[in-house]
């Protein structure tokens, strides 16, 4: 399973594996990169290195949705994050521009996906774009990689292996897509993102 493999990408090949992991993350969408990153900061990858070698996979990850959407256009855009935010990101993207997408980085809970393909069939210019990623995503990387390890550092008081959080990565990461693909995530997510966003962009 897709989950899966990236749990075995991080885990075999640290650093670097989470570097690849954060950019299929982002190009295939189905697992939250919040998830990946906290698993990462709770294996015992440094701080600074999760948040380095994880946010340049978000990184690329997010120019690759950009012109995805901006050659592919709106119909690639609606399969990935769905016509109704399709046309909101695209309303709110357009009428603010890189503010828009530096304060919705920040949020947490707004997907990092659904920001870097809406933003690739407005007219915001590439640049624009990129600078408010990167300047978004470093707090929003430092943030999940400290929790990862602070929960990784309370299971290894408790005395549990690497194996233990290996095995529990991978059923988190399953329970996470399982949950998506029902829609339960989705529900929730889009009432929260509903009302963050109307309460910050309007």
């Amino acid at each position: 399973m897709f989950e899966t493999a990236l749990v075995v990408l991080v885990s075999t090949y640290g650093k670097f594996g989470l570097t690849a992991a954060m950019f299929l993350q982002t190009v295939i969408a189905i697992i939250p990169s919040e998830a990946v990153l906290m698993f990462a900061g709770a294996l015992g990858i440094g701080i600074w290195d999760v948040v380095l070698y994880g946010g340049a996979g978000l990184l690329a990850g997010s120019v690759f949705a950009f012109y995805a959407a901006r050659y592919g256009g709106r119909p690639v855009v609606i399969r990935v994050i769905g016509k109704k935010w399709a046309a909101e990101m695209d309303a709110w993207i357009t009428r603010k521009g890189a503010k828009a997408i530096l304060l919705m980085r920040l949020v947490p809970v707004i997907p990092f996906d659904m920001v870097s393909y809406a933003s690739g069939v407005t007219r915001i210019r590439f640049r624009d774009y990129f600078l408010a990623t990167a300047v978004g995503a470093l707090p929003r990387c430092l943030f999940l990689a400290y929790a990862g390890s602070v929960a990784g550092g309370m299971l290894t008081a408790l005395g549990t292996s690497i194996e233990i959080v290996f095995a529990a990565g991978i059923a988190g990461l399953i329970a996470l897509a399982w949950l998506e693909r029902k829609g339960y995530i989705g529900d929730v997510r889009n009432t929260i993102i509903g009302k963050t966003i109307r309460g910050v962009f309007r």
